[in-house]
């Protein structure tokens, strides 16, 4: 799953990211992201900003999360009558360290800055 984050008035101008990510860097601006979607006016566009810039000068107390890879339970099958053991599926997450939240958080600073030149508000969902 992931949110997009678009300006209203340029929808092709749009940044994606996991559910996660969006919540951590979201998040850090004040954006409670648990409804999945949600609109930001023209008005908050400036506070927003500044929670931005604030959040960046805040080096060191970003929420990060460590990489992992994991592989499901392996279970046996039976093909053409033999039992065969078919190991689970692999999951690999890269997790998100302090460098890419600030680098996310920088991507977002910026989406908002065009939307306030475009005087448009901001949807994500």
């Amino acid at each position: 799953m992931s949110i997009s984050i678009v300006i209203n008035a340029q929808p092709d101008t749009c940044l994606n990211y996991s559910n996660r990510n969006a919540a951590i860097v979201l998040g850090a601006i004040g954006i409670d992201t648990s409804e999945g979607y949600g609109e930001i006016a023209f008005a908050e566009l400036p506070r927003l900003r500044q929670q931005a810039l604030r959040a960046l000068h805040q080096a060191g107390a970003f929420q990060a999360v460590a990489p992992t890879d994991e592989r499901g339970p392996a279970r046996v099958v039976e093909i053409d009558g033999q039992p065969t053991i078919q190991r689970g599926v692999r999951v690999i997450d890269p997790g998100i360290d302090e460098e890419g939240v600030i680098r996310r958080l920088k991507e977002v600073f910026s989406l908002l800055a065009v939307a306030n030149e475009l005087r448009s508000g901001v949807t994500w969902y």
